[in-house]
């Protein structure tokens, strides 16, 4: 018998054995399992610092009535009548004050200006006195 024969044939019968017998379901896998997570690092939160925002330019005003000037700054520190309009001045801030010329009186809006609340101080300009200050990174 030659070389090949010998050891071909059991091998091929073991084969076909195998081919016949019956298999069983393989089992099923386990569940796989994870680590838990490391704790997530503390966020950081952003550092709070104060942003200083513009007001709104004084033209937004002009020829509006003047509710909505007091919406803004409040009732005025002072009202003059002069004929049929007012005079108003809003003391907005310690360094600030805001003069509107109101036609008819309790109208609307003519004319508004700023001037600093010390003579001879150059006057702010309307959009700084009414800035306000917003907080960020909170």
């Amino acid at each position: 018998m030659s070389f090949f024969r010998v050891i071909a044939v059991p091998a091929l019968a073991a084969t076909a054995l195998a081919a016949c017998s019956t298999t069983t379901a393989p089992e099923p896998l386990a569940p796989v399992t994870t680590r838990s997570a490391a704790p997530a690092a503390p966020v950081m939160a952003a550092p709070v610092r104060p942003v200083r925002v513009p007001g709104p330019s004084p033209d937004t005003f002009i020829g509006r009535p003047v509710d909505a000037l007091e919406a803004l700054l409040g009732e005025p520190d002072l009202v003059r009548r002069e004929g049929a309009n007012e005079f108003r001045r809003y003391d907005v801030t310690d360094s600030c004050r805001a003069y509107a010329v109101v036609m008819p009186a309790g109208g609307n809006v003519a004319s508004l200006t700023t001037g600093h609340a010390v003579q001879g101080v150059e006057a702010p300009a309307f959009e700084d006195c009414t800035a306000r200050e917003v907080v960020t990174g909170a």
